[in-house]
This record gives structure tokens, C-alpha cells and sequence, in this order.
């Protein structure tokens, strides 16, 4: 019988978060649009928080990809991806190579204006 250890919640949340960190950072290498379709295929945004300054203007977003078990947010702000399970977080740090933060900053702004044109 093989004795073979079981990965544990941290170590599956780790293993997720860096999973999504490093597909932030290596999609859009070399065209940061053919990686933003890459991500937009491999994951879906559940929820959109917006980090806003005292005079609403965008700062950046939070966005989260993953919830009911492990609940995992990209944080446009500090550029990392937070990883939350129980009393487990961990978080991963990337490179927006796809262009996550401008394409979020300008569904904001697009926003913002349909409201004042309302």
C-alpha cells in the first residue's frame, strides 16, 4: 500500500492562488488582448468590488473568481491575487500582463457615465 500524504486546505489554496497569480503574469506576454480573452475564458468574475478615492474616481478593483469553498479575490490594488478558506488566507503576487486594471478601469468609467447621462 502506498503511503501517499494528502494535500492539506492551506497547501490547495496555495496551490490556487499561485495557479491564477502566474496566469495573470504569463497570458499576455507577448499581446496583453489575446491574454485578456485567455483569462476571461479560464475564469469567470463573480464580483466586482471598486476601490474608489474620497471624490469617486477610480483607484482600483477587487475582483473575485472563485466562492463557496475557497473564496479567492485579484486585487487590482496591490496586484495579488488573496486566497481566503476558513481561517486559512494566502496570497500570491503578480504582474498584470494582460491589462486586467485598464480594462476594469474603463468598464468603471463607462459606468460612471451612463449614471450621469441618466
Amino acid at each position: 500500500m502506498l503511503n501517499q500524504k494528502s494535500e492539506t486546505c492551506e497547501e490547495k489554496l496555495q496551490g490556487m492562488v499561485k495557479s491564477i497569480a502566474e496566469d495573470i503574469s504569463n497570458y499576455g506576454d507577448s499581446d496583453s488582448l489575446a491574454g485578456m480573452l485567455k483569462f476571461s475564458k479560464e475564469y469567470e468574475v463573480y464580483a466586482v468590488e471598486w476601490i474608489t478615492s474620497q471624490d469617486h474616481n477610480y483607484k482600483a478593483a477587487r475582483l473575485m473568481v472563485a466562492g463557496g469553498g475557497p473564496n479567492i479575490w485579484i486585487n487590482l490594488q496591490t496586484a495579488q491575487v488573496e486566497g481566503y478558506w476558513g481561517a486559512d488566507k494566502r496570497v500570491w503576487g503578480f504582474h498584470d500582463s494582460i491589462g486586467l486594471d485598464d480594462h476594469y478601469r474603463e468598464e468603471f468609467e463607462n459606468s460612471i457615465d451612463v449614471l450621469k447621462n441618466s
